[in-house]
């Protein structure tokens, strides 16, 4: 699985406000299944019972012919909107107690018109600790629709979780759990993780192809930010165990009845974009195309915790890219932004920016900082002494570093080390992140901490 690249495209049937009023959207549906089955790509459906009766035809048809699947989208607190509750408590409490039938109602309804799902794969904007509890009681085995890199302006708190794929924790939403998991927490959209770190924007520098299009990252006559955000991945896959690559489609952008004039090229210069994509993956024998439900079930039965991620992303939106930030932040600097190395497993998420040994941002999940929304640590570790030294073919290196608390934390040792072999190490652990560095994971202590790396050729 380490040299396969998992690809799930998935396409939400979400009723559209256009002129006409409420529609739902199946011109863009039929157009997306259409596009996507011409490669053989089977599309995962985002769907709700408000949407989906109509729908309903094409996504059975998809799912006999290409193994289309489903998400059953929801609005967990809508279960609120008519109760007076006294406190936050009380109405977590009444949360807790009719989340389960409401959840039941809206399976059912489903399950009705696609006797094929066990609709086991929840999606949700908005996510609480209730949900996530109330999802594993019911055997869910999914839940869809993170964001990295969140904005406060979503109002989702989705913020200071990790990307891709990792168990949700019991108590907060948006960490990994810190024992085996059992509800596989689901980003929604692939992104430029380097470009999305340094400007704040997780849905400019994304993987949909409407938002693309719309940001002026991919034109009619050059998707080459398209094929470098695949690429990125691919790069990653040698030392990763599981790596994913999801993409998020509204089936509303293309719909013609969401724009006020008849705007066909709007909606081909979108499936220009994502037929840049289905082609890459189509041509690429180390990419895998599935549904969302065979990846999660991958996931969960190759791992019984949150799998560790190591990633290394250049910066590939050009400097000379007129981009329309359409969703604000605007960045205060333009690309290029510096080669970065981004990690996270079950107990933190770092970042460490290319000549840097220590990160520069770390996300403590097992031991937060008090009154730190996104578990951000405010003050770092630093390396009080380093010590490399050499002896004939050994390369020894020796870190001292301080810290206030015991807490997980790593470090980088950037170039290349391809030609050493580990030898012994006080470390937690130490990875060969190809020819662009070493990677040191390491559990700190209060106070003061000796790491020691012996390396041979």
């Amino acid at each position: 699985m380490s040299n396969q690249l998992l690809y799930t495209f998935l396409c939400s049937t979400k009723v559209c406000e256009t002129r006409h009023g409420k529609v739902v959207p199946l011109d863009g549906i039929r157009l997306v299944a259409a596009l996507a089955h011409k490669y053989g790509i089977p599309v995962t459906w985002v769907v709700d019972n408000e949407s989906v009766e109509a729908a309903k035809d094409i996504i059975n048809q998809g799912h006999i012919e290409y193994n289309d699947d489903l998400v059953l989208m929801i609005e967990p607190f809508s279960v609120l909107k008519e109760v007076t509750a006294p406190s936050k408590a009380e109405e977590l409490v009444i949360l807790r107690q009719r989340l389960p039938e409401f959840i039941r109602l809206e399976q059912s309804k489903i399950k009705r018109l696609f006797p094929w799902t066990e609709a086991r794969i929840i999606g949700a904007s908005q996510k609480s600790s209730v949900l996530i509890q109330v999802l594993e009681e019911m055997d869910c085995i999914g839940l869809w629709g993170y964001r990295w890199e969140d904005s406060e302006a979503d109002s989702i708190a989705d913020g200071g979780c990790p990307w891709s794929f990792f168990f949700a924790s019991r108590n907060h939403h948006n960490i990994p759990s810190p024992y085996s998991g059992k509800l596989v927490a689901i980003q929604d959209t692939s992104i430029d993780l380097n470009s999305v770190f340094y400007t704040g924007n997780s849905h400019i520098f994304s993987s949909v192809p409407s938002y693309l299009r719309r940001s002026g990252l991919c034109k009619d006559d050059n998707s080459d930010y398209a094929k470098s955000l695949l690429d990125e991945y691919l790069i990653n896959l040698p030392w990763n165990r599981f790596l994913i690559f999801t993409q998020y489609q509204p089936a509303c952008d293309m719909e013609y009845d969401s724009y006020e004039v008849y705007d066909k090229g709007i909606i081909a210069s979108t499936a220009r974009i994502m037929e840049v994509f289905f082609q890459e993956v189509v041509s690429n024998p180390q990419i895998d195309p599935m549904t969302l439900s065979q990846a999660v079930r991958i996931y969960a039965h190759e791992f019984d915790r949150t799998e560790s991620s190591y990633m290394i992303f250049d910066s590939i939106s050009s400097s000379q890219a007129d981009i329309d930030f359409f969703v604000p932040p605007k960045p205060k600097s333009k690309p290029p932004y510096p080669l970065t190395f981004f990690y996270y497993d079950s107990e933190c998420l770092m970042i460490f920016r290319e000549g840097q040994m220590t990160p520069v941002e770390v996300r403590n999940y097992i031991q937060p900082p008090f009154e730190s929304r996104y578990n951000i640590e405010k003050e770092i570790p630093f390396i009080s002494a380093f010590r490399p030294s050499r002896d004939r073919d050994k390369l020894i290196m020796e870190f001292e570093i301080e810290s206030v608390k015991q807490m997980p934390f790593g470090l980088v040792i950037w170039d290349d080390h391809s030609m050493f072999n580990l030898v012994s190490t006080n470390a937690r652990s130490v990875k060969w992140i190809g020819t662009h560095l070493l990677f040191v994971r390491v559990d700190l202590r209060e106070g003061m901490n000796l790491i020691e790396i012996s390396l041979a050729i």
